[in-house]
């Protein structure tokens, strides 16, 4: 094992409450082990134990590492340090990105690696968009496909919308809860910088009820 996961483990450990644990592992269907540490004793735990993270080229694969551990505390900080080396990215995050959504497919993983992994990553390598979002659109898998719909959730005005309605429109027909979800997500946030567009896409297409309940959610 890696030392600073090592060390990191033993602040972890620390926190450790078996009765959270199984609420959290409840609220999560199960799908995962928990340490019952919730988020914010999490960040404490990492900021604290992050300022003695080497500074090196390696620490994707730390982050790989620690993504491997049983607890899905483990999982969610894999993605946090990932975030924490913003500055040395480089054009392996998507696949890692990839890697990730395909190894722990749920809702909590994509969340975090759309809006706050791709979505600054794309900004920053804009060349390397459009390879993956073509593949995982076309891969029929729907976590992959909710990676594209919310990567630019952040993104305010730097949304495109003709992007936005090419990812969109494809999957508006479909039956999946998570990607109806999605879409009414990244419409609702969109909605904030531009009311109007969104209004008006929403007029022109057919969306899922859901996606569209929640696309319009703060606008009268």
């Amino acid at each position: 094992m890696n030392p600073w996961i090592k060390s990191l483990q033993i602040e972890l450990e620390k926190q450790a409450n078996a009765q959270d644990a199984f609420w959290m592992a409840k609220y999560m269907r199960n799908q995962f082990v928990f340490l019952g540490i919730k988020k914010p004793i999490q960040m404490q735990v990492f900021k604290k134990v992050v300022k003695s993270f080497p500074a090196s080229e390696n620490y994707l694969e730390i982050a790989t590492e620690l993504s491997e551990m049983p607890a899905h505390e483990y999982h969610y900080l894999s993605m946090v340090l990932v975030i924490h080396m913003k500055k040395h990215w480089d054009d392996r995050i998507p696949s890692w990105v990839e890697k990730m959504t395909l190894k722990y497919p749920w809702w909590d993983i994509t969340d975090v690696l759309a809006p706050k992994i791709l979505g600054p990553f794309f900004l920053k390598f804009p060349e390397q968009k459009e390879y993956f979002v073509d593949r995982w659109m076309n891969s029929g898998n729907i976590w992959l496909q909710r990676l594209c719909i919310l990567y630019p959730l952040d993104y305010k005005m730097n949304l495109q919308t003709e992007e936005l309605a090419a990812i969109i429109l494809p999957l508006s027909s479909s039956k999946e809860f998570f990607i109806q979800k999605a879409i009414g997500w990244i419409l609702r946030q969109y909605a904030r910088s531009n009311p109007g567009w969104v209004r008006a896409f929403v007029q022109q297409h057919t969306l899922a009820s859901l996606s569209k309940r929640e696309a319009l959610k703060h606008l009268t």
